[in-house]
């Protein structure tokens, strides 16, 4: 695991956010719409980013835009990035969905289950990603909000 600091993004963090997005090959419409932008910092190098787009209330969360730097994939980093998302939707009571065209097999590790689009919280059909900037291919995947005992 790289030493890393996973904190919120400094606005002018969220250029080499989205160059990391683009090499990638990640969707940026609608990244500005964010509300949780999360980052990992190596010193002064952006190496990753998770976001968190937040619609409705009681809100529905969309976890999207999760990338790693291609030289620490497989460092636990994405992993680490996803949780700290994750601790914050739990912290607003949120269910929190995503789409994915090939992590589909990796999300499950953190409660996701895959849903046809239909199953997605309504909310979130105001996402640029449910709109069309994420593939109808996708696979839609939920992690329900978390119970109330558990908060």
């Amino acid at each position: 695991m790289t030493t890393a600091e996973i904190r919120a993004a400094r606005a002018d963090e969220l250029e080499p956010v989205r160059a990391l997005l683009v090499d990638a090959r990640l969707p940026l419409d609608g990244f500005d719409d964010a509300a949780v932008v999360l980052v990992a910092v190596d010193g002064s190098a952006v190496v990753g980013a998770v976001a968190l787009e937040r619609h409705g209330e009681p809100p529905a969360m969309l976890l999207r835009s999760a990338v790693v730097a291609p030289a620490l994939r497989g460092s636990g980093l994405g992993e680490a990035l996803v949780r700290s998302a994750l601790a914050v939707a739990d912290d607003a009571g949120a269910p929190v969905a995503l789409l994915t065209e090939t992590a589909a097999g990796w999300f499950p590790r953190f409660g996701f289950v895959e849903v046809p689009w239909s199953q997605l919280p309504e909310p979130l059909s105001a996402s640029r990603e449910l709109q069309g900037a994420c593939s109808a291919s996708a696979t839609a995947m939920l992690r329900p909000a978390p119970s109330p005992a558990s908060t």
